[in-house]
């Protein structure tokens, strides 16, 4: 059966008796205002995707109706991962740019390369990157480098610009105009190639995966059910190391994408950042994990995935960052 014949358009008050019928309470919240919440606020589909967090009765007359779960903890949690994507950019920003100014630092005390060699090179073999460039052309925050770095023909018609040659761009000015994706792409083919140590590829993959859901406004915290990928042996040593956390732990939750990519983001920015900004952002850490997340905590006592998964999490933010 298709999506259109299973998944009918339902109004929000029938989207509120279907969610009554598979065991959601509202004891918090009424159903009148759950109407205001799910038309207003935030909607079905987002709201709703955090009940994979909640196990439902396996037999019996509550059999595949959810066990404990409240309309109120599932808007709480919305709330707390919007929370937490916010600081997922900031900590990606901090990251990005700190990566840039090593590279560039770098390039600059290497000998082998004029610094336009490695532009030239780098569209070359990337022309997927030189077009989504082309793109940025109409930008007024981007325009203006590309017009001076790079010569550009619109062949007649001023809606397709095209750049024709780049052989006079830096690459001081190609790594402001690459996204984050990219600058890891391009990190990873400058720093093998001189045979510089460097940070692993599967781990800046996975803070890549992690602040394009954020950047993306995608829900985040919606799983955090164990078996659902495999950890890197990076990561396995990394939180090895923190006595606070047992063997059964670490291979229980680090085979949870959610964690796993935060994880991946902690040992990425434990790396990289350092200084003011560094400090600023354990701060908001700080205020996230052990003051907003536990604000109702009392909505999760009956939930030991949600409990174990925050204790575990801020574990390893307290021993590596704080």
């Amino acid at each position: 059966m298709s999506n259109i014949q299973n998944k009918p358009k339902k109004t929000v008050s029938q989207l509120i008796e279907e969610m009554a019928e598979r065991g959601i309470t509202f004891n918090y919240i009424n159903t009148e205002s759950a109407e205001v919440y799910l038309s207003e606020i935030n909607n079905y589909l987002r709201t709703a995707s955090y009940r994979k967090n909640y196990q439902k009765y396996q037999r019996g007359r509550k059999q595949g109706q959810y066990i404990n779960l409240d309309f109120a903890y599932l808007t709480e949690l919305s709330t707390i991962d919007m929370h937490y994507r916010f600081l997922i950019q900031k900590m990606c920003s901090d990251i990005e740019h700190s990566i840039c100014v090593k590279l560039i630092s770098d390039i600059e005390k290497d000998s082998t390369t004029d610094g336009y060699d490695l532009v030239r090179n780098y569209l070359h073999n990337n022309p997927r990157e030189l077009q989504k460039i082309e793109g940025m052309v109409v930008s007024p925050h981007t325009g203006n480098l590309l017009r001076k770095y790079f010569t550009l023909s619109s062949h007649g018609n001023r809606h397709r610009i095209q750049i024709q040659n780049y052989d006079d761009c830096p690459v001081w000015v190609l790594l402001e105009l690459l996204s984050f994706g990219s600058l890891i792409f391009f990190y990873l083919d400058y720093y093998p190639s001189r045979n510089i140590g460097h940070l692993p590829r599967n781990i800046l993959n996975l803070v890549r995966s992690l602040r394009n859901a954020a950047a993306h406004n995608n829900c985040i915290l919606f799983d955090l059910n164990s078996r659902t990928t495999t950890p890197p042996r990076e990561i396995i040593n990394f939180v090895r190391g923190i006595s606070s956390i047992s063997q059964a732990q670490r291979r229980s939750r680090l085979t949870s994408r959610a964690v796993l990519e935060f994880v991946a983001l902690i040992y990425i920015y434990d790396r990289v950042v350092d200084g003011k900004v560094r400090q600023h952002r354990i701060n908001e850490l700080k205020d996230l994990f052990f003051v907003r997340m536990v604000e109702k905590k009392g909505y999760f006592e009956s939930n030991d995935l949600i409990k174990q998964t925050h204790k575990f999490v801020s574990k390893i933010v307290k021993e590596i960052l704080l």
